[in-house]
């Protein structure tokens, strides 16, 4: 980074400002999006339109009651809409409007124009209705797509822009990837007839709403910047801040802001230096993050205030820069040397290395921000002995908190000490100090790794927030916490560690009626290796009991229940898990979930999630690239007479039943496939006899413009020569290894990654290995999530006979992101 490439101030005014209204609301309406606020708010400020108070007003008793008689809508029009604003969410609200005649979902037919029927809703009800009335994840994919689109041919142009930013937050809040794909296209196509530029703003703020970072986002967010370099469009200052929000940017979108802020010649203050501090810390740049804590110093004046040490960015920028060391001696070095420099003693030569010109400051008093921060990277240093982190946690002078105790147990944790980390956690817990999503997830993993989910779920149950409860704990004294996919994740993490995938594919089914947690990228990765897991663990002689029982003909079939209760799911997860108060659960049973096999149960979740991204409808075409001549590893090419198979088998894709929604749509709208999923999809059609799959799945990849990493062409190419490779006598029959199968997979390759990305036969040699121990043991195997644009321009492998049996490779593999 070239730190003369920004120009510092100390002070840079605010562009957006704020103005605050009654939020005085009625008994129904408590749960209303409060971020809707800030766009209406930006829109009447920039545009002076009276009809952004109106819709403004209308979110609250006083607001009706002072602002509306003052409003341009007159009293009876007011009246006339009552009975439709009044509904509590937009999908009663929708259905009173369809039942008074007025259109509200798009027609079949494109070329009709609704404007033509005559009957038209006011606007000031619609942007209402998107703007305050969309209270969960069903209302935003389903009713309020519907009604938008059905209202762009008749709403005013002036205010197609401002509804579809409207409708890209209630995507956002909710996470739903799919459907904001195609309001981003369309937003892309619409005149914007009002200062394009806050209005391409205020979409990318709404989009930062997305809780998860995602190469998805990114790719979103770099759209529509460079749709704004085309129109000379510029950032302003909240958005750089909104995007670089640590749980939305990716490293790469962080870099590319980094460059357009240079483009701009914009000048960053303190909160833009901070984010960039934090991302490049956390993700362990240190040299980055080092040159961010300087400039902070370096522009911000006056003397550290330890009263108000939450405001001051200096202090804020030592935490952070805390957090990126790796090793303990640098972290409680790196205190000490921030003490001398505050007392005007030389600084240490230890990192971070501070410049002479720059003055570093530090709190007089024990910081506890600070001490839990160097407290963390001991907790990561491994070097660091379970007693010497013991002892570390007990030399905190300041009042532990709630980050401080989980610091603590996710470094016992990371050292197996699994009893102790649940003692801690009691700790905690009796404290009194209030739990957040982190340290509830610490206390889950603790109880799960030391054999007790049982114990582990009731805790989830006790602490986490539930669907129609207020986050405050009304029946309880303890605030509840409101849990997140993330936190949802590390659980079915830990119960695939101690070999229960059987409690994975339930809480897959049920998360969203427990705790309103629906899936995302990861959580498929974690499903599809729990499937494996299973296929390995019901090789035994309950798993083939429970086959028996699956398969017998005279077995009464239960109807598919589209909705299950709160209480059926509980029940559901307790039937696998126990009850601390009920008899003990003899552990795993079988993988058979819904009446089918891990296998096919995790295989559909993948084909409706991948399917479910293709709104253009490209997968339907797609043909298998090769065609396998055997079945499986195990099974012999010959059709049952003792002759060798000459020619392939054409593999013939049956894909499931419900593929779709009735409505057509993604069973997964949070989810985006990225080469992860199909890493472990690959993997999990190997090791269960599925190969035939394989070169149609690669081959969905490239329509869908989805990079395989090294590791996914590897593993491909391995399963794949176990079942395209001949004999060299029969080979030569069907006109030599040169025309084989396996051949026809690699050309196909060729000519879609390069010869550069084609895996090396050592390379090959690894997953055979890799292969193997899928096939022979639990482990699990991690491979990096993304394309890898390393290669090699020697000779890719190219099997010269069937592979049974694979010699031992290298012991080496990659990470694959959870």
């Amino acid at each position: 980074m070239q730190r003369t490439a920004f120009r510092f101030a100390k002070h840079v005014p605010r562009i957006f400002g704020t103005r605050r209204l009654s939020t005085s609301l009625r008994q129904t309406d408590t749960a209303r999006p409060i971020g809707t606020k800030h766009f209406v708010e930006y829109f009447y400020k920039e545009t002076q339109d009276p009809l952004w108070r109106v819709v403004d007003a209308l979110r609250s008793l006083a607001g009706r009651r002072e602002e509306l008689p003052k409003g341009p809508v007159p009293e009876e029009e007011l009246a006339e809409w009552e009975h439709v604003i009044s509904h509590l969410d937009i999908g009663a609200a929708v259905s009173h409007l369809e039942q008074l005649g007025y259109p509200v979902r798009p027609p079949l037919n494109p070329d009709i124009n609704l404007s033509s029927t005559g009957r038209q809703i006011p606007t000031w009800v619609i942007l209402y209705l998107v703007g305050y009335k969309v209270r969960t994840s069903a209302h935003a994919q389903g009713p309020l797509l519907d009604f938008v689109y059905s209202q762009l041919d008749s709403a005013p142009v002036e205010i197609h822009g401002p509804l579809l930013i409207l409708t890209t937050f209630s995507l956002a809040r909710f996470n739903l990837l799919i459907p904001t794909r195609r309001v981003l296209d369309t937003f892309l196509n619409t005149p914007l007839l009002q200062d394009p530029g806050l209005q391409f703003n205020l979409l990318l703020q709404a989009l930062s709403y997305i809780q998860h970072r995602s190469a998805e986002n990114a790719n979103n967010v770099v759209a529509i910047l460079k749709a704004m370099e085309a129109r000379q469009l510029k950032l302003r200052s909240q958005t750089y801040e909104a995007l670089l929000n640590d749980r939305f940017v990716t490293l790469q979108l962080t870099k590319f802001l980094h460059q357009r802020m240079i483009q701009e010649g914009f000048v960053p203050s303190a909160s833009h230096l901070e984010a960039y501090l934090r991302i490049f810390a956390k993700n362990g740049i240190i040299h980055n993050a080092q040159q961010y804590f300087e400039i902070i110093h370096a522009t911000t004046k006056g003397p550290p205030s330890d009263q108000h040490a939450a405001e001051d960015p200096r202090l804020r920028a030592n935490t952070l820069l805390l957090n990126a060391l790796d090793k303990r001696a640098s972290a409680f070095e790196f205190l000490r040397s921030m003490k001398e420099a505050n007392s005007g003693q030389a600084t240490s030569s230890h990192l971070p290395a501070a410049r002479r010109e720059v003055r570093f400051v530090h709190k007089t008093n024990s910081d506890i921000y600070e001490e839990t921060a160097a407290l963390n990277v001991a907790a990561k240093d491994l070097s660091t002995s379970t007693a010497l982190l013991l002892k570390l946690f007990q030399g905190i002078k300041s009042k532990r908190s709630a980050a401080t105790y989980t610091v603590l147990i996710q470094g016992l944790l990371l050292r197996r000490e699994f009893t102790r980390a649940e003692t801690y956690w009691n700790r905690l817990a009796m404290s009194g100090v209030g739990l957040d999503n982190h340290s509830l997830t610490a206390g889950l993993q603790a109880y799960i790794r030391s054999g007790k989910p049982d114990i582990a779920f009731q805790i989830l149950e006790t602490y986490a927030l539930k669907p129609g409860q207020d986050s405050s704990g009304s029946k309880t004294k303890r605030p509840l916490v409101r849990l997140n996919t993330v936190s949802m994740n590390e659980f079915l993490v830990a119960l695939k560690r101690i070999s229960r995938p059987d409690a994975v594919f339930r809480l897959w089914d049920y998360m969203g009626t427990l705790y309103e947690v629906y899936p995302n990228t990861q959580t498929l990765s974690i499903l599809l290796q729990s499937a494996r897991l299973a296929f390995r663990m019901d090789d035994t002689l309950s798993g083939a009991l429970a086959h028996l029982k699956l398969f017998n003909p005279f077995k009464r079939r239960q109807a598919p229940t589209p909705e299950v209760s709160r209480d059926g799911a509980v029940a559901a997860i307790v039937s696998v898990l126990g009850h601390p108060k009920q008899d003990k659960v003899d552990g795993y049973r079988s993988g058979i979930w819904q009446d089918q096999l891990p296998l096919e149960f995790a295989r559909k979740i993948f084909l409706q999630a991948l399917f479910g991204m293709d709104t253009e409808g490209r997968l339907g075409g797609v043909r298998s690239p090769a065609n396998a001549i055997r079945d499986s590893y195990e099974d012999d090419a010959s059709p049952g007479i003792g002759l060798p198979r000459l020619g392939p088998k054409e593999y013939v894709f049956e894909p499931p039943s419900d593929l779709l929604t009735p409505a057509g749509k993604s069973h997964y709208p949070h989810i985006v496939v990225s080469n992860a999923n199909c890493f472990n999809y690959i993997t999990l059609l190997g090791i269960g006899s599925r190969v035939a799959e394989i070169p149609l799945v690669l081959a969905w990849m490239r329509a869908l413009g989805l990079q395989p990493s090294n590791s996914t062409l590897a593993v491909a190419l391995v399963f794949w020569a176990e079942v395209s490779v001949q004999a060299p006598l029969v080979e030569k029959w069907s006109g030599g290894p040169e025309q084989n199968e396996y051949a026809k997979l690699v050309d196909w390759l060729r000519d879609w990654v390069g010869e550069r990305r084609l895996p090396h036969w050592r390379t090959l040699q690894k997953w055979q290995d890799i292969v193997h121990r899928m096939r022979t043991t639990a482990e699990e195997v991690r491979v990096e999530d993304g394309a890898s644009t390393q290669g090699s321009k020697e000779h890719w492998y190219r099997p010269k006979r069937p592979v049974r049996r694979y010699a031992t490779g290298s012991r080496r593999t990659n990470r694959e992101s959870e």
